[in-house]
């Protein structure tokens, strides 16, 4: 497999290629397959990690192309094999590329940064390629072994790079040719757009963690008064509140905005007020172990003043059926049962037992 022969004609690439791609096809796959494990293990975000080998049809355009501006072999292809990693942000780039330099032999004669090649003045497809092989120490893994000195390509981009370049190259529009005045004069708006807003969202994702930072100080030194806000509320309860033990899970989705929705209709609207709020109510009452933030703001507002819950909260937003005994329970360390048992007809709530679920 790849030693050097005499290849003339298209034929004989075309027997070279049915001979020595089905390597490539297992090297792809499972440089791909480490390549996600350790994105989850080093916890860098990503969008998707798909694999290819090169098809016989584009194996021969790219021979037949190469062949018209020098000795051009099969051997002397570097993507045969083709990773892309697709991250969210730009940030998350660096970080790729510097997992890949730990992870593999990395060609720099071979590997190039679309970005330093469009300059400062040009807009466009950017991407970082880098062509590799497994190493002289993974070659020595069984599962790697077979792979030994065959090169592969990976591409690391970002989600929006991504885009730009299904619509430049993949998709066949072919926008990179001459364009009349007003056509091209949109599609570098376009690219420039595009980049712009790369910029952007990863600019706001470190100004969200900056954010995220300067809540976990403030709560530490008491400084509270800060807009109710998802990234606020986990602060507040992984760090003050930590004995709680509560369960944070809904608020990176839908739950968490309703939540919040909430909260601001009974009148807590800033972390300060919350904050004064649990406080007094964990000094008077004792709540619910082990329940989730949004049962327990729920329960909270209820014990504060469940009149007002009912009125101002529970009609406008997305009225709750059912409720276990231990939150009936719970409300029974201020209300009588008659009061409870009321409201919850009155709103058609049913109380069930656990062995009811």
């Amino acid at each position: 497999m790849n030693s050097k022969v005499d290849i003339k004609t298209k034929d004989d690439h075309g027997h070279w290629y049915d001979n020595n791609i089905d390597p490539y096809k297992g090297l792809a796959e499972i440089i791909a397959v480490t390549l996600k494990n350790s994105l989850v293990s080093q916890q860098i975000s990503f969008v998707d990690v798909p694999y290819r080998s090169k098809t016989k049809k584009s194996f021969l355009k790219k021979i037949e192309d190469k062949l018209t501006e020098k000795d051009y072999s099969p051997e002397s292809m570097t993507d045969l094999a083709g990773i892309r990693i697709i991250t969210l942000i730009e940030a998350d780039v660096q970080k790729v590329c510097e997992l890949i330099g730990n992870m593999f032999k990395i060609h720099h004669a071979d590997s190039v940064n679309k970005s330093e090649k469009l300059g400062e003045e040009k807009v466009g497809y950017r991407s970082v390629h880098f062509v590799c092989d497994v190493g002289d120490v993974r070659a020595q893994l069984p599962e790697f072994s077979a792979y030994k000195g065959l090169c592969f390509e990976i591409q690391v981009r970002t989600a929006l790079e991504h885009a730009w370049a299904e619509i430049e190259h993949d998709r066949g529009y072919k926008l990179g040719g001459k364009l009349p005045s007003h056509l091209n004069r949109r599609f570098k708006l376009l690219a420039g757009l595009l980049e712009s807003a790369d910029l952007e969202f990863n600019r706001l994702t470190v100004e969200i963690e900056e954010y995220s930072s300067k809540i976990q100080k403030s709560i530490h030194e008491n400084k509270l008064d800060y807009e109710l806000t998802n990234i606020g509320l986990k602060q507040l309860f992984q760090n003050k509140y930590k004995n709680l033990e509560l369960q944070d899970y809904e608020l990176i989705n839908e739950t968490g905005n309703i939540l919040i929705t909430e909260l601001n209709k009974f009148g807590l609207d800033t972390l300060s007020k919350l904050d004064k709020e649990i406080q007094k109510s964990i000094n008077q009452y004792t709540f619910q172990s082990r329940n989730t933030i949004l049962g327990f703001c729920r329960d909270l507002m209820m014990i504060i003043d469940i009149t007002k819950y009912f009125e101002k909260v529970f009609l406008d937003s997305q009225p709750w059926g059912a409720t276990d005994i231990k939150t009936y329970e719970f409300l029974t360390q201020k209300y009588k049962q008659e009061e409870l048992e009321f409201i919850f007809d009155k709103h058609n709530i049913f109380v069930f037992e656990e062995d009811d679920e």
